[in-house]
Order: structure tokens, then sequence, then C-alpha cells
């Protein structure tokens, strides 16, 4: 039979203290009644009763503490795993000695036109090309030479001459020069037979990749044809190459110029440029938190965040109805910016928001069920509190 015994002596003192601490300490609501009032009373069949509370919200109050300094180490948000990553790179890079890398930067047009060569400049010879030398008035001493790796040719009187880099009227005045000693009142005139030198270097996701040589100056979209660039699903050209020159990186918005009808689509190049045309698998964006199939999403010229977010499977449940949507671009140095789902689904045209390869999208957790989270990781410390309850009594 179970008596009723109202605890007002130093008997109960302990699971009064234990009630308490346990408040005290895991912020939980008054539910169980105040330890100290007068009217505190609950219902026991033998001391050990009591001895089963007291292990109970000691289970609880260390399951609460474990909990709440996993959620205070976790990051809570993508910026904070970019920064962190940030963080770690550049202390990796700190501590090389050799310089770092140019680093790729998506162009503006000004850049391109800066990047871009005049349309009147003049050729420079370099090696490979043949030249022919003709010396009015004096046939016999004409010849066709084919300038060297080391940017000379080799005249029987003369000897060795750097040409190389000059234009033709600077190099046929060196050549002059040379053999003024032999010959008196020698003029020069140089012509290029065949353009050796003049050719760039295609590379990545094309058909035919490698040299490709021009007798004219060459220019960006002759380039892509000559080699074959791989059309995207949708019939059109790569979104995006990237030129080096030199030091010099730049990407070039392909697909955006071509459908603003900019010139600076089928851009000038230079000699010994190198074109590189990314596969499209490595322009994608990160889908991570709250929806069906978190991971790598490829980044199309037409891609919204609705579009990434419907090829992820859309937000689950826990993200629920309107979820503020977290998107860090990490080409502006992990720049956040928060959206509403419900901005970007307005009938009358949502917000727009534009994204770059490597940006990250998360999806937070809905308070509701960040609540049923905390109270699924509770529940093993609760029936553990029930099973030492269970084993007391009996």
């Amino acid at each position: 039979m179970v008596n009723k015994l109202t605890i007002h002596s130093n008997e109960g003192s302990a699971v009064k203290d234990a009630i308490r601490v346990g408040k005290q300490t895991t912020g939980l609501p008054n539910w169980l009644g105040s330890a100290d009032d007068e009217g505190f009373s609950m219902s026991i069949s033998n001391p050990r009763f009591t001895l089963a509370v007291i292990c109970g919200f000691v289970i609880l109050v260390i399951g609460m503490n474990l909990l709440l300094t996993a959620g205070a180490q976790q990051p809570n948000n993508p910026q904070d795993i970019a920064r962190s990553s940030t963080a770690s790179e550049q202390s990796n890079n700190s501590a090389q000695s050799a310089p770092p890398d140019p680093k790729l930067k998506l162009s503006s047009i000004e850049i391109l036109r800066k990047f871009e060569p005049p349309a009147d400049e003049e050729y420079t010879l370099g090696a490979g090309d043949e030249i022919s030398i003709q010396y009015p008035g004096r046939s016999e001493l004409s010849s066709k030479d084919v300038i060297g790796p080391d940017g000379r040719i080799t005249l029987p009187v003369a000897g060795a001459i750097a040409v190389a880099n000059l234009t033709r009227e600077a190099a046929a005045q060196k050549i002059a020069a040379a053999l003024s000693a032999y010959y008196t009142n020698l003029t020069a005139t140089v012509e290029v037979v065949r353009y050796g030198s003049n050719h760039v270097t295609l590379l990545g996701d094309v058909k035919n990749p490698g040299l490709i040589n021009f007798d004219a100056t060459p220019t960006l979209l002759e380039v892509l044809s000559k080699g074959g660039v791989e059309t995207r699903l949708d019939g059109n050209l790569p979104e995006q190459c990237v030129i080096y020159r030199g030091d010099s990186v730049v990407w070039v918005e392909l697909h955006e110029l071509l459908a603003t009808g900019s010139p600076l689509a089928d851009l000038r190049l230079r000699r010994n440029d190198m074109i590189f045309v990314p596969a499209l698998s490595s322009r994608t964006v990160s889908v991570l938190g709250q929806v069906q199939h978190p991971g790598e999403i490829v980044l199309k010229h037409d891609s919204t965040i609705t579009s990434i977010l419907g090829e992820a499977g859309g937000p689950s449940d826990n993200a629920g109805t309107n979820p503020e949507l977290q998107i860090v671009h990490r080409s502006k140095g992990d720049k956040t910016q928060l959206v509403h789902l419900k901005d970007l689904l307005k009938p009358t045209g949502g917000l727009e928001v534009s994204l770059y390869p490597g940006d990250i999208i998360y999806v937070p957790k809905s308070g509701l069920a960040k609540t049923g989270f905390v109270m699924q990781q509770l529940a093993p410390f609760l029936s553990m509190g029930s099973i030492a309850t269970a084993v007391a009594v009996r």
C-alpha cells in the first residue's frame, strides 16, 4: 500500500535540492512544482524511491549540459564553415615560402578591353617564322630564313642576328646595319612568308586540344571553333573560358557576352596565349542543410536558386514553409546573403539572386524542427531516468 508523505523534514531536503538544481541548470519550466512550497509532497513506497528521483534528475542535468556544449561548439551556418576553411587555407599559404599563384578572377568589360590588343597592332617576329629578306639593287644577297628557337637568323657575312620580337621594319633596319660594314648604301626589306610563331594553345573540354596556328590575328571564337569545343546540353557554347597570358589570368563570361551581343565575345588574342575551357562539372554550387538530396549541383547559365533547390529535391519538412536561405558567395570573400524562399516564388516576379561557381546555399531548420530535434536528443536520457525509477521501485 502506498502511503502519502508530506516532506517538511530534513529527510526530503535531498529531493528538493535535486529538483532545484535540475531546474536551475537546464532552464526547464516549472512543471514539477516548487521544491520550496510548503505543500510540496510526493508518494513513496520505500526510501529507494527518493534515491531514484535524485538519480533521474542527475542524468537529466548531465544530458542537457552535453547537448548545450555540443551545440555551442558546432557551427550553425555555412559561413562559419567557409570562414574556417578560408582561415585554414590562408594559414597553409603563409607557411609556404614560394609566392602564391595568380588568382582567377571574374573579369569585367573594362578588364577585357584592356586585355585585348589593338586592332592595328603591328606584328612582331617570333621563333618559327619564315622570312624573306630583299635588298633593293642587290638581288644576289636575297635570302629566305627561318627564325630559330633563340630568336636569331644567320647571314653568310654578318653571322647571327637577333630579330625576334622586332617588327618587320625594325628587323630590316637591324639587318642593313649589320651588313653596312661590308656594303655601302645598302637597304633591306623583310617579308613574312610563313607565320610559324603566330599560334595559341587550346586546352580543356575540347575535341582537338593543342597548338593552333594563324596567318592573321587570332580571335577567341575562331580558336574555339577550330578546337572543336563541346557544346552544352542546350546546344550553346561553354559559359566561361580562361585566358592565360604570362602572369595575367582572365575569366571570360563567354555566354553572357554572346547573349548581349558584345564584340568582346570574339576577343583578339596575342601570340602564345593559352585558352582553357573548363568542363561543365567544374562549375557547381553546393546545397546543404534541410533538402532532400544535399550536395553539388551543376551551375548552368540559366540556373536560379529555385531551379538549384529543385534539382536538390526541394526543402525537406524540417525546413518549414518559408525557410530563410543563406547564400554564401565564396568568390566575394564569403559574403552571406539572406533571402526567404517565398520571396523567390512570388507570381509577379520573384527576387533575383546571382549565383557563382563555388557558392553555398544553406537551408536551415525551422524553429519547430529544432524543438523536435532537442526532444529527440533528450529521449535517451529521459528513458534512462525512467529505467532507474522503475528499478528503484521494484
